[in-house]
């Protein structure tokens, strides 16, 4: 099943979107590569300014976080296929049904933060239910410089 998503908010999770503010807490069946124990994890924004980016920090690990981003706003011609085991596994219907994020990397300045373009965390925008899911034979990288577009003056 492909997925492509361009501007989509990290908070997109349809009608039934928890109300009143509140995180939207996900659920990592086998929890993510190299922490199984982290199975839960909820989403919290960065604030207006920092927007699309968000958090995502583990519940059963309190000092375990994740900065995330949609990837389609950054790099929009971005597609997830989503192999049928973990459409199964995750609820996933159609492509709508899902949302997808990528983990970034912070560096140290001058080097740009990285995002995981490999590893997407697919989302079942309805259950919350996620898994990391490979791209296998894909060109994506783990570590993809996420460079901001110059800005263009009118002349």
């Amino acid at each position: 099943m492909p997925i492509t998503q361009t501007h989509t908010s990290s908070t997109a999770f349809g009608s039934d979107e928890t109300a009143g503010g509140e995180a939207t807490t996900l659920s990592f069946a086998t929890g993510l590569p190299g922490f199984p124990a982290a199975t839960r994890f909820v989403l919290e924004p960065l604030g207006p300014d920092l927007e699309p980016f968000c958090r995502m920090r583990s519940t059963d690990q309190p000092d375990l976080s994740f900065t995330v981003l949609p990837p389609g706003v950054v790099f929009p011609d971005y597609q997830v296929v989503v192999d049928e085991e973990s459409a199964e596994r995750l609820g996933l219907h159609q492509a709508d049904d899902a949302l997808i994020l990528t983990i970034v990397t912070l560096a140290v300045p001058p080097e740009p933060p990285k995002v995981n373009l490999l590893g997407p965390l697919v989302i079942n925008r309805h259950t919350r239910a996620a898994a990391q899911v490979v791209q296998h034979g894909s060109s994506y990288g783990v570590a993809v410089p996420l460079v901001a577009e110059p800005e263009r003056s009118g002349s």
